[in-house]
């Protein structure tokens, strides 16, 4: 009886530690389960805001929007005519067939070398 009785104890103590571990270890998962479940909370409350401020961005970037938006801060902007628009190719050559470059170099007449435009890096300011 006394080997019978025995492992009867080791079978109530294994029982016992597996029950101990089997709650150990389900503890942990729902602490993990509730981590994952805020990082997900925190994930869809970004990715609503992404969408919105994407959706304000698109509104704002529309031809309508920009309006708006400069007539709110009260600037007037209108786009260039051609003939304002000066082509500069990636080696900063001017394009000397366009309208605008003789137009440059008769307001840059007066200018010692009358033949050269000015650096494209020099800023300067064209009257009419």
């Amino acid at each position: 009886m006394g080997m019978h009785a025995m492992h009867l104890g080791v079978i109530i103590l294994t029982l016992l530690a597996t029950v101990i571990v089997n709650q150990c270890a389900s503890a942990s998962c729902d602490r993990l389960m509730n981590k994952i479940g805020e990082k997900e909370r925190i994930l869809k409350r970004k990715d609503a805001e992404l969408s919105r401020v994407k959706a304000r961005w698109d509104a704002v970037k529309s031809s309508d929007g920009l309006r708006r938006a400069l007539d709110a801060r009260g600037v007037e902007m209108a786009a260039a005519r051609p003939d304002h628009i000066i082509r500069i190719s990636s080696s900063g050559a001017y394009d000397r067939r366009q309208r605008s470059v003789s137009l440059v170099r008769k307001r840059f007449s007066s200018v010692a070398r009358a033949e050269t435009l000015p650096s494209p890096s020099r800023r300067t300011t064209l009257r009419r």
